[in-house]
C-alpha cells in the first residue's frame, strides 16, 4: 500500500518538523518512507537547502497557498492556521497514496513501527489515532478541575462520557474511507459555522464528527502529556512521544522537563543548518531525574493501565499487568 509520511508545520515549527523527520528516519533506516513535508511558501526557514544531503534527499517539499482549502477557517490563541491542513491531505496528495500518516511537528519517532500503520486493517474506519489524554485524564478522578473541564467540553460536542476522544497529532488516514465519508467537507463546514464550539479545533471538530468511530491505536503510537509524569514510558516502550504541552523542549531557555528531552534537539540542532536554535542558558532548569511518582499520580497510573490493559488496539495489546 503506497503511504505517504506528511508533516505540515507553519514557520515556528518548521524546524522542529526537520527534526521530527530525521527521528523518523533515523528510528528505521531501512524502510524507504514517502515523506512529505507541506507548508506555505513563507513557512521554509532559511537554511533549508542546507541541510545534509541524505536527509534532504529523502523528502518531498510541497509549498503551496493554503489559502484556496482553508479560506474559510482561522486560528486562534496558540493554533495557527496550520492546524488545519492535515484536514486537506487527502486532496493535496498525489492520486495513488492509498494510506496518509500525519505527524505533529512536536513529535519524536524513538522506536521502529510507524510503518506498521501502513499495513494495518482499519475495519472501514476513516483513520486511526490513539486517545487523548481530554479522554484519559477522566482516570485521574472527579475531584480534579482539568478533569471536569474536559468533561464538559466533551459534553459540549455531543459526546458521550464513554465515548473515545481521539488526538489528531497523530493519525494513520484511509484515504478512500476519508473521501466517502467527506470529512473534510463535513469538519470544515463545522468549524466555519461555530468555530466556538470546537476549542481544539480540527481536533475537536473531527470527533464531534466521528463520535468514536476511528480505528484505536495504543499510547505507544502517541505517549503524551500526563504519560510522562506516570512511569509508563518503560512499560508502554513508546514509538512516538509527543510534546503537547508548552514549553516545547526546543525552547531550552524555557524547558523545566527532562533534560533528556531537551539534549536530544540541542544536539541536533547544534549540527543542523539552525544552530541558533541550540543556544541556551549555561545553567538550564531542566530536570536530571523523572518526574516524582507522587501518591496521586501513582494511583492515577494504576487506574490509567488497568483501563489501557483492557482495550483491543489496532496494533495489539498493551503487555503489562495493572
Amino acid at each position: 500500500m503506497r503511504t505517504a509520511f506528511c508533516f505540515t508545520p507553519d514557520r515556528a515549527f518548521f524546524p522542529p518538523a526537520v527534526r521530527a523527520i530525521a527521528s523518523l528516519i533515523e528510528a528505521e533506516p531501512e524502510e524507504t518512507h514517502e515523506i512529505y513535508l507541506i507548508c506555505e511558501p513563507d513557512d521554509v526557514t532559511p537554511g533549508f537547502d542546507r541541510l545534509a544531503a541524505r536527509l534532504r534527499e529523502r523528502m518531498n517539499l510541497l509549498t503551496l497557498d493554503f489559502s484556496s482549502y482553508d479560506k474559510s477557517l482561522s486560528g486562534k490563541g496558540r493554533f495557527s492556521r496550520a492546524v488545519f491542513r492535515r484536514l486537506f491531505l487527502a486532496e493535496i496528495l498525489p492520486a495513488p497514496i492509498e494510506r496518509i500518516i500525519s505527524v505533529d511537528s512536536d513529535m519524536l519517532i524513538v522506536r521502529p513501527g510507524l510503518s506498521r500503520l501502513a499495513g494495518f486493517d482499519f475495519a472501514g474506519k476513516p483513520l486511526a489515532a490513539a486517545y487523548d489524554m481530554i479522554f484519559l485524564m477522566d482516570f485521574k478522578g472527579e475531584e480534579d478541575a482539568l478533569v471536569r473541564q474536559f468533561r464538559r467540553s466533551r459534553q459540549g460536542l455531543g459526546l458521550a462520557l464513554d465515548t473515545p476522544y481521539f488526538n489528531a497529532g497523530m493519525m494513520a488516514i484511509d484515504r478512500a474511507a476519508w473521501r466517502r465519508e467527506k470529512l473534510t467537507e463535513q469538519v470544515a463546514k463545522a468549524l466555519a459555522e461555530n468555530p466556538q464550539r470546537y476549542p481544539f479545533m480540527e481536533q475537536d471538530a473531527l470527533n464531534a464528527t466521528l463520535k468514536g468511530g476511528f480505528a484505536p491505536l495504543s499510547p505507544r503510537y502517541n505517549f503524551m502529556g500526563d504519560f510522562f509524569l506516570l512511569d509508563l514510558e518503560r512499560r508502554i516502550d513508546p514509538i512516538v512521544l509527543h510534546f503537547v504541552n508548552a514549553p516545547k523542549p526546543w525552547t531550552l531557555d524555557a524547558w523545566k522537563g527532562e533534560a533528556r528531552f531537551a539534549e536530544t534537539y540541542r544536539d541536533w540542532f547544534k549540527k543542523s543548518p539552525w544552530p541558533e536554535w541550540a543556544e541556551g542558558p549555561e545553567r538550564p532548569g531542566w530536570r536530571r531525574s523523572r518526574p516524582p511518582l507522587t501518591k496521586a499520580r501513582r494511583e492515577f497510573a494504576a487506574r490509567l493501565a488497568r483501563f489501557l490493559h483492557a482495550q483491543r488496539f489496532l496494533d495489539g495489546p498493551l503487555q503489562f499487568e495493572a
